[in-house]
């Protein structure tokens, strides 16, 4: 129990009978002794004296405090209400030892003045009328607090990682066969689960007044094709044989397109919502685009590959420095010659030759051979192969830690910054000439038009400027090196080869056997295995 006092009000004197604190209660604080008597209209008190009476005694301790005459002091409270409604807390000030008790009518009134008519708290009222605490906060009224609903949830069927990396055979060579990266789905079959949305229960606030939950969010299937929702809106069927693939929030579904042979003359350029098969070559010239993944089992010559999903290359790329591949999950080709690749996902591959080849998760080229000769390879995390360069020189760089789209892009940006601000200079002379030129009344009158579309033309150059200057800012801010990117080599990398590691460049002026470099305070580090 906290520390209190009771006053003992007589003819020209005034007693104080303290009471200290109890069972780990707390000390009364001398504001509020001092505030107690100035509202009671005591003033002629020696609050030093006070404080030397009551700051060291363990029993109850009574003496005189005032001369003052006052009236006797009835008992009061004081109620603080919570800032969201749902507690009200009572602190109880004592009357004199001859003064008037609250009872429970006036306790109740005080309540209701201040709206206080729910969640009263009988036992604290009780215990406060048979056993007085003072100087003590209570809580004398609680709201009933909301029960918290959950948003609803979708829960996929199907396996929607699509990082699944091949395994090597004990040959060194690649298997293509157990890669496990695409869902297959038969027809019937559920794609997607909705646990629907619990709302939650209401409460209410001490004055009676409705608390409701937090809002929750529904969910709901973005139905694509071959698909079909359940009557209760619950499941997502497919319709089809075929493969699943979950991409921003939406499943799609579609059978193969299987291409029997050739991708050539007899086929033309091939555009699909599902994935694509190709059992023959992809010759030079033409084009895949599609939303899922795309196999050939012959070699992709200087053909262009635009993949939603995986691209799986049997045999590989001989792109005559005419093939584009891009994809937005992973690619494994047997190897990857003259061409440009860029992935979101990792590479796998037995060997890259004059290429430039980007992807921001890992890229390892071993089984047979596992060179890395000629061109650009860039990795936001890891590049591994087992031989980079060659004893002959020949212009090889590897770069890891940064994101190649990226970086692409802001270089991109750079560019065209460079030359609109050109173009700029040269709408600025030409339009200052021509002006100064209509001053002197020697210009042509077929040039007074030229002015007002040069002019308009300024203006928008000048927004564009603005717009890519915004857009170089925005992609800055994603730019971020990875610390912990790595480039590895199993057996030698050779002088002359470009490493760059999270934006740091060095050339090798010799050949290192069985490394791997990283970087750490802002520097390119080399460890031999």
């Amino acid at each position: 129990m906290n520390s209190y006092f009771m006053l003992d009000i007589g003819d020209n004197q005034i007693i104080m009978n303290f009471y200290p604190a109890t069972e780990g209660g707390e000390n009364l604080k001398l504001s509020e002794i001092a505030d107690y008597l100035n509202r009671n209209g005591i003033h002629s008190y020696d609050l030093k004296n006070i404080n030397e009476m009551i700051s060291s005694v363990n029993q109850p301790v009574r003496f005189k405090i005032s001369d003052d005459n006052v009236r006797q002091i009835e008992e009061t409270m004081d109620l603080k209400i919570t800032s969201d409604g749902m507690y009200a807390i009572v602190r109880f000030f004592p009357p004199s030892v001859n003064g008037r008790k609250m009872d429970r009518d006036e306790i109740m009134r005080d309540l209701q003045y201040r709206k206080v008519t729910h969640g009263i708290q009988d036992n604290t009222i009780n215990r406060h009328l048979s056993n007085p605490e003072y100087f003590t906060n209570m809580v004398i009224a609680m709201g009933v607090p909301p029960v918290q609903g959950h948003d609803g949830k979708i829960t996929y069927c199907f396996n929607t990682d699509r990082k699944a990396k091949p395994h090597l055979n004990k040959d060194g060579t690649v298997d293509f066969h157990h890669l496990d990266n695409i869902a297959h789905v038969k027809r019937g079959d559920v794609l997607a689960v909705i646990t629907p949305t619990d709302r939650g229960t209401p409460g209410y606030n001490i004055a009676g007044g409705e608390v409701k939950p937090k809002k929750v969010k529904k969910v709901s299937f973005l139905q694509g094709k071959n698909q079909t929702i359940s009557e209760d809106g619950l499941k997502l069927i497919s319709d089809v044989d075929g493969y699943a693939i979950l991409e921003g929030g939406r499943v799609f579904v579609s059978n193969v397109y299987d291409v029997q042979a050739d991708v050539d003359n007899s086929t033309g350029d091939i555009e699909f919502d599902g994935s694509v098969l190709v059992r023959g070559n992809v010759r030079t010239g033409f084009k895949i685009k599609c939303a899922g993944n795309v196999e050939v089992y012959g070699v992709v010559e200087g053909a262009e590959i635009e993949a939603g999903g995986d691209i799986i290359l049997h045999r590989g790329i001989q792109g005559m420095n005419r093939c584009r591949i891009t994809s937005k999950g992973n690619m494994v080709s047997k190897f990857i010659e003259s061409a440009d690749v860029m992935v979101e996902g990792f590479v796998n591959a037995e060997s890259i030759l004059n290429s430039r080849v980007s992807a921001q998760g890992d890229i390892v080229v071993s089984g047979r051979g596992g060179n890395i000769i000629g061109g650009t390879v860039r990795s936001r995390t890891l590049i591994e192969a087992t031989n980079i360069g060659t004893a002959m020189g020949v212009a090889t760089s590897v770069e890891v830690g940064q994101d190649p789209t990226l970086k692409d892009r802001i270089e991109e940006i750079d560019l065209l910054i460079k030359n609109k601000t050109a173009e700029v200079e040269k709408l600025n002379r030409l339009v200052t000439l021509f002006r100064k030129k209509q001053a002197m009344g020697t210009l042509d009158p077929d040039k007074v038009k030229q002015i007002a579309q040069m002019t308009k033309s300024l203006i928008l150059t000048k927004a564009e400027i603005k717009e890519l200057q915004a857009e170089k800012e925005a992609k800055r801010v994603q730019y971020e090196d990875n610390y912990d990117a790595k480039i590895r080599v199993v057996k030698d990398i050779y002088q002359g080869t470009r490493v760059c590691v999270s934006g740091e460049m060095i050339i090798l002026n010799d050949k290192f056997s069985h490394c791997q470099y990283t970087k750490r305070d802002g520097q390119i580090v080399l460890n031999i295995w």
